[in-house]
């Protein structure tokens, strides 16, 4: 096949994957065509900064600077007009010069904002790269600086800009304030330290190991939190010395975790007694490390409400005996319930032995009954890390009096599932200072969160 033969079939392909992005975008209601950077930002508030010519990660490269092409290529920069179309003819001409011994041999000239590109002049010389699955492209680059405010996505971004002094990489973008530095702590870097070209390459290649490995596994990645979550797991020496099998049976045993950024996950748990430490103002700054919260019931809905609206941070709950029976407002009611949450699959099963005419308050029967109610959810989620109940197990850290025995059944449970973590409460620490507040039972940990504890999983 002759260049222009080839450069005609390259256009008809490009064609075809920009429609089929069109379609999938409208389905999901996104915006099907390049982003435009005029209608984001006006130039005239921010300052600029030549960075020259720079090799830019091409998922980076996400839009024009005017709305004059913007609907000739889709979100992907694939070429969307008629093959017999003007455009098509320059860009199939663009197309030539690639595949001949000349090459492109002009970068196209882009404006970057807030770690993603526009580009003002080469729109088709990018879509032809872009097209042959270029990972990078290298283009003339002028920032755009926004103003310094209060605003997380602009503290994230000069977080990115301190980053990048040091490191001169793109490639190495985070969704989560804080994650610059975790990465270089992780990594064993000064924050001040300027990279070598031997660190970026090394650091970059295992990113695009883990990164190529998820797509392989059907999960898209937007930025690099997934490395950092890694990196909490396993050491960087470590990883980068594992052979390219080896990288993918740690990814694949862990993808759950790589998909959502976190390797370990904060979980602040409550029950039974008001901590005055969470009922306070501080309570932000306590619980600002906790990814979700989770409580084992008997706490008051002005106490649930207050955490949740000071801390915005996800609250699920159980019932306890003594709870009442409105549901506290912002919180998320788990009982007799299986959900997942960012890959954790959480069942709760609230309330307490019958001992009076409690609304909360079950029998062995009904306990089994409602457990049989959930097992096509467990089923279907295959499996569960967490178990929520208000209730302890029978044996492992309930009292001989007839309100506060554990449910028999949940040991058949707890055998069953074998979760990760049994959180409860119901069994106030201060009946007996001595009670012993954790048990094992082989791989899961049995916390009596009576009061307020704190897990990583």
């Amino acid at each position: 096949m002759n260049i222009d033969s080839e450069a005609l079939q390259q256009y008809l392909y490009a064609r075809r994957k920009g429609r089929r992005t069109v379609f999938h975008d409208r389905v999901r209601q996104r915006d099907p065509y390049l982003k435009i950077l005029d209608s984001i930002v006006d130039e005239s508030t921010c300052s600029k900064e030549s960075l020259g010519l720079i090799d830019v990660p091409s998922h980076l490269i996400i839009g024009t600077l005017t709305r004059s092409r913007s609907v000739s290529f889709s979100s992907d920069f694939m070429p969307l007009l008629n093959e017999k179309s003007e455009f098509a003819h320059k860009w199939i001409s663009v197309c030539r010069h690639h595949l001949s011994n000349q090459g492109i041999s002009e970068a196209p000239d882009a404006y970057e904002y807030m770690g993603r590109f526009y580009i003002e002049e080469g729109n088709k010389r990018v879509s032809v790269l872009k097209s042959y699955g270029a990972p990078y492209i290298p283009l003339n680059v002028t920032r755009l600086l926004p103003k310094r405010m209060d605003l997380p996505s602009v503290e994230l971004y000069y977080e990115f800009l301190d980053f990048y002094k040091v490191s001169k990489l793109y490639s190495l973008q985070f969704s989560h304030p804080g994650y610059y530095g975790r990465l270089l702590r992780y990594i064993g870097y000064e924050k001040d330290r300027i990279w070598e070209r031997q660190d970026r390459i090394t650091i970059v290649g295992l990113y695009e190991r883990l990164r190529s490995s998820l797509l392989h596994k059907g999960i898209a990645v937007e930025n690099a939190d997934f490395m950092v979550a890694l990196l909490e797991l396993y050491s960087y020496d470590f990883l980068t010395k594992m052979t390219d099998k080896q990288l993918d049976h740690v990814v694949n045993e862990n993808k759950t975790r790589l998909k959502y950024g976190k390797g370990f996950y904060t979980i602040t748990c409550i029950a039974d007694e008001e901590d005055p430490l969470l009922y306070s103002n501080n309570v932000k700054s306590i619980l600002d490390e906790s990814d979700f919260l989770i409580s084992a019931g008997d706490l008051s809905n002005a106490y649930l409400e207050y955490i949740v609206t000071m801390t915005n941070k996800p609250l699920f709950y159980v019932k306890g005996n003594h709870d009442e029976e409105k549901a506290p407002e912002g919180c998320i009611c788990i009982d007799d319930d299986l959900v997942v949450y960012q890959g954790i699959r959480i069942l709760g099963l609230g309330g307490s032995c019958a001992y009076s005419n409690g609304l909360f308050q079950y029998t062995e029967a009904q306990m089994e009954r409602r457990i049989r109610r959930l097992r096509f959810k467990i089923l279907k989620a295959g499996g569960v890390d967490i178990v929520v109940t208000h209730a302890p197990i029978s044996g492992y850290g309930d009292l001989d009096d007839y309100a506060h025995r554990g449910f028999k059944c949940f040991v058949t449970l707890l055998n069953e599932l074998k979760p990760r973590f049994w959180f409860h409460g119901h069994v106030h620490r201060n009946y007996d200072p001595t009670m012993k507040r954790i048990f094992s039972h082989k791989n899961t940990m049995i916390v009596n969160v009576c009061g307020s504890y704190k897990a990583k999983y």
